[in-house]
């Protein structure tokens, strides 16, 4: 017998199958091993997807391989945006530009200033309100 995703054999002559660890997931069918959970994501034991990897969502990263919790998905900090999901580095957080602006963690993408308010900065978690007596 095939063992299923999720699950390995690496010894001759037995009835079971073992469950892949938390931090390791096989895709496929009757194999020998699991691999060790890519960066970008984490691999949970779980019965209904196989210990199969889950990207981290877009706003965050994770640059450790092995994990097992959606816990090891690390936030962009506010002023910051990443519209993938699965990156493995920091460096795919990037500071919004000039006009616009991303308040709190986990941006997937900036928000331009409204009617009545401007950021000049990059980077910014918020937008500035134009003076009285101005207009911007």
């Amino acid at each position: 017998f095939d063992c299923a995703a999720g699950q390995y054999q690496n010894l001759t002559g037995q009835a079971a199958c073992v469950q892949c660890p938390a931090g390791e997931f096989q895709p496929e069918r009757g194999q020998t091993s699991c691999d060790l959970c890519a960066a970008g994501g984490y691999c949970e034991v779980t019965d209904d997807c196989g210990g199969g990897f889950t990207p981290c969502l877009a706003g965050s990263y994770n640059e450790k391989t092995g994990s097992s919790s959606p816990d090891a998905c690390q936030q962009c900090p506010p002023g910051t945006f990443s519209p993938s999901s699965g990156a493995n580095s920091s460096g795919t957080c990037k500071s919004c530009r000039s006009g616009t602006f991303a308040a709190g963690s986990r941006n997937a993408e900036c928000e331009p200033c409204k009617a009545g308010s401007y950021q000049n900065a990059t980077g910014a978690a918020g937008c500035i309100r134009c003076g009285l007596g101005s207009f911007c």
